[in-house]
């Protein structure tokens, strides 16, 4: 029996929250984001479920790149990719988020 594999959304709820945060609040439509839970990825984004002040709201973010496959190892790379952008494109605002 194999071992049992990491969850692609547990393990982005659980190990990068700082990083969905900032992909919230630059791709996501909710600049004003406090906080996030990733409900769902797949080789063409991510379902983000964000707290505002204004409440709850549902965003989708598309990869910049699709993944075709869909691969872990693809959806870790086009997440990364993301963070990445989205980590510039705050600090580019002067807004980055101290969240560590």
């Amino acid at each position: 029996m194999s071992p049992q594999r990491h969850d692609p959304v547990e393990r982005l709820n659980d190990h990068h929250a700082d990083d969905l945060l900032a992909v919230a609040r630059v791709f996501g439509g909710c600049s004003d984001a406090t906080s996030e839970r990733a409900e769902g990825v797949d080789a063409h984004g991510i379902d983000l479920v964000v707290t505002t002040p204004r409440g709850l709201v549902a965003a989708r973010v598309p990869f910049s790149e699709q993944s075709p496959e869909g691969s872990r190892r693809e959806l870790r790379a086009a997440f990364h990719d993301l963070a990445r952008q989205a980590r510039a494109a705050l600090a580019a605002q002067g807004n980055e988020s101290s969240t560590s």
